[in-house]
């Protein structure tokens, strides 16, 4: 049988993007030769290393996330996961209450300021750093932010 590495790369890649963590690293947990392929092909960084996970390339955490997308999505999603999975939620903690207009979308103050709200509420710190984890891995943290509190 004639093994597509072509094929394997992809889903590799694809499935590095699920497990995205502080923007650009993915947990390295697959096979080392489609991580060397893929370094080669640079979409990741040099894989061995002492690190448990590996660094996107900038080319590659795109291609990545077409890729899931393309793969994993359901039929009906036209906007990035992120966002869909935003608008079909209510509030996790409704009661309280972010603005986030004035910080730009930009991830780290509205981490900031949701994870404030959320201690001040007197949330469970593991709730916050869930929320937190989310943030990270997601490229909308308005979205991710509205999962979780009323955004203003």
């Amino acid at each position: 049988m004639a093994v597509d590495t072509d094929r394997i790369d992809d889903a590799v890649l694809a499935l590095l993007y699920l497990t995205l963590h502080d923007r650009d690293r993915a947990w390295k947990g697959f096979d080392w030769d489609a991580l060397g392929r893929l370094h080669e092909r640079g979409m990741i960084e040099d894989p061995l290393n002492s690190s448990k996970s590996v660094v996107f390339t900038p080319d590659g955490l795109q291609r990545s996330r077409e890729l899931f997308e393309s793969m994993f999505a359901g039929p009906a999603t036209a906007a990035p996961v992120s966002a869909t999975v935003a608008t079909e939620q209510a509030a996790k903690y409704p009661g309280v209450r972010v603005e986030l207009a004035d910080l730009g979308g930009e991830m780290y103050p509205i981490l900031r300021r949701v994870s404030y709200a959320l201690s001040d509420a007197d949330i469970d710190d593991a709730e916050i750093e869930r929320y937190k984890s989310e943030v990270k891995a997601s490229d909308d943290p308005v979205g991710v932010s509205r999962r979780w509190v009323t955004v203003a």
